[in-house]
């Protein structure tokens, strides 16, 4: 099953674990004003490629990219949260990523993106090979994937959701069915996967079972893109109607259903603030689309081969400007958290003992604008700290400035950590971490950065 929309589904259930009653749930789903939704710090990529060399130092290219060039998605959207949706199938006692998809909830322009992505994408799987995406879940779970979606876009993914196919049918049949009309007549028998689809051509109520074998047919011409258009209609007739009163009764039997099936690193008011976010859009606020790409082969597979310069473009494009009423009503909705802190200004003698302790960082541009790096080095050596290398985070779409540094390092460099935290006034923990990537400590500027310069241009003044 493609989720797509059907995330509303999951996060309704979640949401609705966390107060146990229908009539507060439907009341913080009207609330017009939403709380902030925290973000969470996103799992980087390991590194894929041989490390380059600029300047005769060594540079990390999943972490960074040199100065002069642009990571490959050159969006400077403010304010997103990207959710990873996988739908999983069982098969010989194991699971397959039978559908993802890409939900970027974007807080600035008031809108939703869902990118569906063909389980045939050829892609690269990091510490494998060039292969399909949806093998990247065998060899790995979600942990690859999630790896592999960011080497793929080049944006963070905050987070995830596992849906397996077992209670899809029961959901469909206790949402009443859907009514749908079926273009042409789907017939595929697999005697050895136990599915049968025979499914006649023309206006069709579908309940679970049928609307199973709808959503999973994929043996046509078009294959796995006819079934992705046909699973965007589906999704498309479940979420008008799961925005019906008549649903509101129906939800505590849908908990104790999906309560074993989905499985995510959301936690329930963060999932909460996503519906309520998602509720609040108009449908012309809400845009789904396939990668695209065209059929080819490589070495007699077939394969969904991608236009990434397209995907790119579609991943980071804004929907019109948001009416002044939309603004309005979503007005206090915050994705992320305010990390710098103004705080009490540094004397001289603390920045002294800060500056001992951190002695020398790395600068990566995490925010897009062109010159924050140089900007910030500068700064940095007025204070005595040494900045051996500036240049561009793998993605701009670092919502808060974050400290990295090496696993197993030692506690001189921990304490470093903490130093420059203090220093930037970088105050939430999830912020400050290990990085296997990271080969010494860095400073990942974000979008937060006026307020890191309103702080530190004052010390060395």
């Amino acid at each position: 099953m493609n989720i797509l929309k059907i995330i509303g589904i999951i996060f309704m259930i979640i949401a609705s674990l966390v107060g146990g009653a229908t009539v507060r749930l439907m009341e913080i789903l009207n609330d017009p004003n939403p709380l902030p939704i925290p973000k969470a710090q996103q799992e980087q990529p390991k590194k894929l490629q041989p490390q380059s060399q600029e300047e005769g130092r060594e540079v990390d290219t999943e972490l960074a990219v040199a100065e002069n060039n642009t990571p490959r998605n050159e969006t400077t959207s403010r304010g997103t949260v990207n959710v990873l949706i996988v739908g999983l199938d069982n098969v010989e006692g194991g699971s397959r990523t039978d559908a993802i998809a890409l939900a970027i909830f974007d807080a600035e322009n008031m809108g939703l993106r869902i990118a569906s992505i063909p389980r045939d994408s050829r892609v690269y799987i990091p510490g494998k090979s060039w292969d399909k995406i949806n093998h990247a879940y065998v060899y790995g779970g979600i942990k690859l994937l999630r790896e592999t979606l960011v080497n793929l876009t080049g944006l963070p993914i905050d987070y995830f959701v596992k849906i397996n196919y077992k209670s899809f049918p029961r959901i469909i049949d206790m949402l009443g069915g859907v009514d749908i009309y079926v273009e042409k007549k789907l017939v595929y028998n697999d005697y050895s996967g136990k599915l049968f689809i025979n499914i006649p051509a023309g206006q069709q109520h579908m309940d679970g079972k049928t609307a199973l074998g709808y959503v999973r047919f994929r043996h046509d011409p078009l294959g796995d893109i006819g079934r992705v258009r046909r699973q965007q209609k589906f999704i498309d007739l479940m979420m008008k109607k799961i925005k019906t009163p008549a649903i509101i009764p129906r939800i505590p039997a849908l908990v104790n259903e999906l309560i074993e099936t989905v499985d995510t690193d959301l936690a329930p008011l963060e999932a909460l603030k996503l519906l309520q976010f998602a509720n609040s859009l108009p449908p012309d606020r809400i845009k789904m689309f396939m990668a695209p790409g065209k059929t080819g082969f490589s070495k007699n597979v077939s394969y969904w081969i991608l236009d990434n310069n397209a995907f790119s473009l579609q991943l980071s494009a804004k929907l019109p400007p948001a009416d002044d009423d939309l603004l309005e009503s979503t007005a206090d909705l915050n994705i992320g958290e305010r990390p710098v802190t103004e705080g009490a200004m540094l004397d001289s003698d603390r920045i002294a003992e800060l500056r001992d302790q951190i002695m020398s960082i790395r600068i990566l541009n995490g925010d897009g604008e062109k010159g924050i790096g140089k900007r910030a080095a500068q700064i940095f050596q007025r204070i005595g700290i040494e900045v051996p290398y500036t240049g561009n985070a793998r993605h701009y779409d670092y919502r808060a400035s974050s400290i990295i540094y090496p696993p197993n390092s030692d506690d001189t460099v921990r304490q470093g950590a903490m130093a420059l935290a203090e220093l930037c006034g970088i105050t939430n923990e999830r912020l400050i971490q290990e990085d296997s990537r990271a080969t010494s400590l860095t400073l990942i500027i974000g979008h937060d950065k006026n307020e890191l310069f309103a702080r530190l241009e004052p010390l060395n003044s």
